[in-house]
């Protein structure tokens, strides 16, 4: 019989003598767990150490977070059958689990730390020769976009450890850097342009003259461009901005900006967080912000975010440069119409100290530049009398900036400017002697004081306290004495004299907190509160007795919340929300808004924006019994006054390609509560009419770079209507005082270093002649186009560190005669005529100016 053998598997296992003792030693330390029962006793005892005591009298293996257990107490007396129940029991009343990995049992928090760790990265960019921040840079970090704050701070959040970031600003050269996670960054762009000297950096892109499209409503403009185009340099801002799609150049209205239709006081002018109320600039070669204090320009013509408050038109913001703070600097313009200078002292490392001046050194008005029309019902025609014109202009900066070892930003920054117009009117007719004198004194103050920190996570905050006040004072004495003849004179009977004296002032006291708080690396968070707290007066007196006498106050208080979210790389929106709170009308205004932004593909981009914007003070506009037109200040009391309500809806599409932009933008936007106040108190008549209005249209951009020169062409088709109660019952709206259809502006500008030559040119299908307070027009009603071309050629030299450049500038090369209505003023010739005296638009004006640097 054959067997076959028997297997051993024992022969398979590769053990041996040493193994097996292992294997039986590990059994009998298994013996106590499964035959033995485990008991616990602990008073008021450290949960970590009853578990230490577990381990070492049971032979368990455990692992946990001793500090986070050492924080939570025992107290009991209990018997378990094996550690399973031990440890369950042990920790049932706190956040704590547990599980048994290879033979350890793992105790944890049932909340684990989230695994994703978020990386921050936070720093501010600067220019790299003199130190400036510079305020809403581009900073592209992964591939998402960011714009730094007012003063040049930015903080990012990502799950990535490496940073890649592409960082540009206008007029300078783009910086690409790899950064890892950290604070305090400080990130140097090297300008195309230090003082008058051109600097070229081989294979480096510039970042040009202006950025559109990069939100809805929103441009961008390089301030150093500005002294490149035609003018004498006190205008530069002025001439830059007129030159924009969407911003009214047509009438030349230097005391304030028509952005999109908007009405006066309906747009803010702000610099250095403080509120420019605007001074009358009767005179077109100066403008409202000296350029040696400007930095960065940005102008939001309507559809803008909730951080914004208080108006219902466009935003001009400016901010002022900071200094110097590694030497000493200084910048001269001597023309012949004004002299203006700055300098900048280093107090130390971190600070600086600028001051600026500007002053007309003669009288800027011939009695040529005033017009004199004899007007009527019937027809208009010139008429010879005597004019006596003088005007004044002064303004002064001065500014203390710095930064803290911290990087911790903060500035104190003063503004006072002050212009004086006067002229005397003469004239002997068949019928009547005409006398007419006026003084107009306006006086704009401005402070800001301004702290700036980014905190350790990555959240930062601004706090901001500012005051700035107009006061405009207003002299007229009007003497029309009827010589012979009988009947009524102009509506009155025995006119003798007109003598007025007017008043009105506005201060403004506000203190703002804005916090930008990094989500991730998608979301942006912005919130912050505003305490504001304004005061008007008013006081008109005549000969007779006093007309008008009142002082307004209000206190408001203001908050906003938007989130910038941005779920894919092409897409980004911002829903944000502010809500005001008047104490004197016991009333929250809630205004919701909303932007957003698509990317087609790499060259176009899609904007859109919407939202409701109220403002609290207006300017009210004041017809005399003349039909004169004035302006004043107010505050919205919901009576005589309401507060202004508008609705704005924008949309564009931008399209970038090498050195070619082209954009387009359509706008609507919606707005009652405006004001018009009747004070005709010699035929008894005072009242107050409230309308509103509707302005929609486009505007259309092409740009081009190619080398150093540059060429842009703007187009804005446009309608302004308006209805009050006082018109006609068959009419729905008509056209507002500031309509025109057609505006088209465009600019050359040539750099053959160190030769440059500009032209721009601006044409204006005009506005129609003003109709009289009830419907009657004065004369049928006829546009006046606008046409002005100016051209400029200047040179620059350089001596070590010593920068020249002289220019010659020819504004209105052909001498066309353009209107200017806002500074027209009426004068009663006869009971149907009446003598019209208004400065002319700037006229063919040649000048010669020296700019010096070092």
């Amino acid at each position: 019989m054959n067997v076959k053998p028997g297997i051993n598997i024992w022969s398979f296992l590769p053990w041996n003598k040493t193994s097996l003792f292992l294997l039986v030693l590990l059994l009998y330390s298994l013996l106590p767990l499964a035959g033995q029962t485990i008991e616990i006793h602990a008073r008021d005892e450290s949960l970590s150490h009853v578990l230490m005591e577990l381990a070492r009298e049971y032979s368990v293996q455990l692992s946990f977070d001793d500090q986070q257990l050492s924080t939570y107490s025992i107290t009991t007396q209990e018997t378990f059958a094996n550690p399973e129940e031990a440890i369950s029991f042990l920790i049932k009343d706190y956040p704590l689990d547990f599980r048994q990995i290879g033979g350890v049992f793992t105790i944890y928090s049932k909340h684990p730390p989230d695994l994703i760790k978020n990386y921050r990265l936070s720093g501010r960019v600067i220019d790299a020769l003199t130190g400036e921040t510079l305020p809403y840079s581009h900073v592209l970090i992964n591939n998402s976009g960011t714009v730094t704050d007012f003063n040049g701070n930015f903080s990012f959040i990502s799950g990535d450890s490496l940073f890649h970031l592409r960082v540009s600003y206008l007029g300078y050269y783009i910086e690409d850097t790899t950064l890892s996670p950290g604070t305090d960054y400080v990130l140097e762009l090297h300008p195309s342009l230090i003082g008058l000297k051109e600097v070229v950096i081989k294979g480096r892109i510039i970042e040009r003259s202006g950025q559109i499209g990069e939100e809805a409503g929103m441009i961008r403009l390089n301030h150093k461009i500005a002294y490149r185009l035609p003018g004498n340099g006190d205008n530069a801002v002025f001439n830059f901005l007129r030159l924009q799609p969407g911003i009214l150049a047509a009438g030349e209205r230097s005391t304030e900006l028509i952005i999109w239709g908007s009405y006066s006081g309906h747009s803010k002018i702000m610099f250095d967080e403080f509120t420019i109320f605007g001074l009358k600039n009767f005179n077109d070669n100066i403008s409202f912000v000296n350029p040696y204090m400007a930095k960065d320009i940005k102008v939001l013509k309507g559809g803008f975010s909730s951080d914004y408050d208080d108006r219902v038109g466009g935003i001009v913001d400016i901010s002022g440069i900071n200094g110097s703070s590694d030497k000493p600097s200084m910048n001269l313009n001597i023309n012949n119409m004004t002299i203006n200078g700055m300098a900048s002292i280093p107090i130390n490392n971190n600070s600086s100290l600028t001051f600026a001046y500007r002053q007309t050194y003669y009288s800027l008005y011939d009695a040529e530049d005033l017009d004199i029309m004899n007007t009527s019902r019937q027809n208009s025609s010139q008429t010879d009398v005597n004019v006596y014109p003088d005007y004044i202009f002064r303004d002064f900066n001065l500014k203390y900036a710095g930064s803290t070892s911290g990087g911790d930003n903060y500035f104190i920054s003063l503004y006072q400017g002050k212009d004086q117009f006067s002229y005397e009117v003469e004239k002997e007719r068949p019928m009547v002697n005409i006398s007419q004198e006026a003084l107009e004194e306006n006086m704009q103050l401005g402070a800001s004081a301004f702290y700036g920190k980014t905190w350790k996570s990555g959240v930062n905050s601004h706090l901001s306290f500012t005051v700035s006040g107009l006061d405009k004072e207003l002299y007229e004495k009007q003497e029309v004495i009827r010589k012979s003849g009988s009947g009524g004179f102009g509506g009155f009977a025995n006119p003798a004299s007109r003598e007025v004296l007017f008043n009105n002032k506005i201060q403004e006291f506000s203190v703002k907190n804005k916090n930008h708080i990094p989500i991730s690396d998608r979301h942006m968070l912005e919130a912050g509160w505003n305490y504001t707290y304004e005061i008007v007066s008013l006081r008109e007196d005549s000969l007779e007795n006093t007309l008008i006498s009142s002082i307004d106050k209000s206190n408001r208080f203001g908050l906003f919340l938007q989130d910038e979210y941005r779920p894919v790389k092409w897409f980004s929106i911002k829903p944000g929300v502010r809500m005001d709170y008047p104490i004197h009308l016991e009333r929250v205004y809630i205004q919701p808004r909303i932007q957003a932004s698509l990317d087609l593909s790499s060259h176009w981009r899609l904007n859109g924006a919407a939202g409701i914007y109220n403002q609290f003070i207006s300017e009210t506009s004041v017809i005399d019994e003349l039909g004169n037109n004035r302006y004043i200040w107010a505050i919205c009391n919901n009576d005589d006054v309401p507060v202004l309500h508008s609705r704005h809806f924008v949309g564009g599409l931008t399209y970038r390609e090498g050195g070619l932009t082209m954009g387009m933008e359509s706008f609507y936007k919606t707005t009652t509560g405006i004001t018009r106040f009747v004070n005709l108190w010699r035929l008894g008549i005072k009242d107050v009419y409230q309308g509103h209005a509707r302005v929609y249209g486009m505007d259309l951009l092409v740009k081009q770079y190619f080398k150093k020169h540059e060429l842009w062409a703007a187009y804005t088709l446009s309608k302004t209507e308006e209805y009050f109660p006082y018109m006609p019952e068959d009419v729905d709206y008509r056209d507002a005082p500031q309509d025109q259809r057609h505006e088209i502006k465009g600019a050359l500008l040539l750099n053959f270093n160190p030769f440059f030559f500009s032209t721009n040119y601006v044409y204006g299908s005009g506005f129609k002649t003003p109709p009289s307070l009830f419907g009657e027009p004065l004369a049928p009603p006829e546009r006046y186009p606008y046409s002005r071309l100016d051209m400029a050629m200047f040179y620059r030299h350089s001596i070590k560190n010593y920068h020249f450049e002289v220019g010659i500038s020819i504004l209105n090369v052909t001498n066309h005669e353009n209107i200017k209505y806002s500074n027209m003023i009426l004068i009663p010739d006869s009971q149907t005529t009446s003598i019209s005296i208004h400065a002319e638009a700037v006229p063919f004006t040649p000048t010669i100016y020296l700019n010096m640097a070092f």
